[in-house]
């Protein structure tokens, strides 16, 4: 039993090495304790979106959400983001906030490998457990419409 529990603690120790970095979970309120963040948040206008928002399917909807203090994109599009889920009738999403350090090197190719995660921020969408969307590092039109794009189509 012993030797059980101190090979998987070896193991353990191995593997956080070679990933070099670490990733944790963190609450929402943390984000906006920066006053940048917070101001970024402050001013994002989403009253165009809000009908859209309103209206969209959110039934068993998870995203997660990897992202860094140390990342540019990261404070650029976590505040938005934000305001678009305090937008929202909460008690039908799951978000999960996820902090990440910097990549130990250039060889290392994800941040989390089991979710392909090789760009911060990556904000995954979930429906009854499946993946069916993603926004990674900058949204394509911008974070609202990305948003809601992808929680319309499915």
């Amino acid at each position: 039993m012993k030797k059980t529990i101190i090979l998987g603690l070896i193991l353990l120790i191995a593997t956080t090495m070679v990933r070099g970095f670490e990733v944790k979970r963190i609450e929402k309120s943390k984000i906006l304790e920066d006053k940048e963040w917070e101001a970024i948040y402050n001013d994002y206008d989403i009253s165009q979106y809000k009908k859209k928002l309103e209206s969209a399917n959110l039934e068993n909807v998870k995203i997660d959400v990897y992202l860094a203090f140390w990342c540019g994109d990261s404070k650029e599009n976590l505040p938005k983001f934000l305001k678009i889920i305090d937008a929202l009738d909460q008690t039908q999403i799951e978000v999960n906030f996820y902090t990440c350090e910097r990549k130990p090197s250039r060889d290392t190719k994800f941040y989390v490998e089991e979710f392909q995660v090789e760009r911060i921020p990556t904000f995954i969408f979930y429906r009854n457990n499946q993946e069916f969307g993603r926004i990674i590092e900058q949204p394509i039109k911008s974070m609202a419409e990305d948003f809601i794009e992808i929680i319309l189509k499915n």
